[in-house]
C-alpha cells in the first residue's frame, strides 16, 4: 500500500520504533540513573525503616517511614534529603515523611498547629517548643522541635510505638508576606 509514493507500513514501523526508542531510553535513563542508585542509598541507611518511590508529572516524591533509631528529627531529614539530593541531581524531588500517628497525636498537633504556622512568620520558636511538648505530654506522648533556617520540625512519640513526624517549611528571609484586608499579598524582598 503506497500514499504519494510512500509505503505506509514502512512509515508506521519507523513510527513505532521511533516512539519505542524514545520511551525505552526515557525509561532506562531513570532506572539506572537516579531511581537504583536512589533505592540502594535508601535501602543501606539505618535511619530508614521504609520507603517508597513515585513519580508523578512534575517530580519525585520520597515517601520515607524513619526507623527508631531516628531521635533526632531534623537530622534524620537532613541526612537522607543530602543523600536523595546527591542521587536526583537537578532532578525535582520532594520528601514525605510517613508517621504512625493515633488520633491522640493527632489531636496534640491540632492543638499545637496554630503556634506553629505562625512561627513562619514571627519566628516565636521557644513558644512553639513549649505548646508542643505541653500538647504531646496532655496526650501521653514525647514532644520536640528543631528548627533549621529551611524547616520547623515537629516530632512526637508515644511509649506504645506511634509516632507523628512533621516538616513545615519556613518562609525564606527576605519574602515576608504582608496580607492586606485579604484581598491581596505583597512580598518584600
Amino acid at each position: 500500500m503506497q500514499w504519494h509514493g510512500l509505503k505506509l507500513p514502512v512509515i508506521f514501523l519507523a513510527f513505532v520504533c521511533g516512539l519505542a526508542l524514545t520511551f525505552g531510553g526515557q525509561w532506562a535513563y531513570k532506572k539506572y540513573n537516579y531511581q537504583q542508585p536512589l533505592n540502594k542509598v535508601l535501602a543501606e541507611n539505618k535511619l530508614v525503616e521504609d520507603y517508597k518511590v513515585e513519580e508523578n508529572s512534575t517530580k519525585t516524591v520520597v515517601k520515607v517511614k524513619l526507623s527508631k533509631n531516628a531521635n533526632n528529627l531534623m537530622e534524620a531529614y537532613q541526612e537522607i534529603n543530602q543523600l536523595t539530593g546527591k542521587v536526583m541531581g537537578k532532578t525535582p524531588y520532594q520528601i514525605e515523611l510517613v508517621s504512625a500517628s493515633d488520633p491522640s497525636l493527632d489531636q496534640a498537633f491540632y492543638e499545637s498547629h496554630h503556634v506553629i504556622y505562625q512561627a513562619q512568620v514571627a519566628a516565636n520558636f521557644p513558644e512553639v517548643a513549649s505548646k508542643v511538648r505541653e500538647a504531646a505530654r496532655k496526650q501521653g506522648a514525647e514532644g520536640k522541635v528543631f528548627v533549621d533556617q529551611n524547616n520547623i520540625y515537629i516530632q512526637m512519640t508515644k511509649p506504645d510505638g506511634h509516632f507523628l513526624h512533621k516538616v513545615i517549611p519556613r518562609q525564606i528571609p527576605g519574602e515576608v508576606v504582608f496580607w492586606q484586608g485579604g484581598a491581596g499579598v505583597a512580598k518584600r524582598n
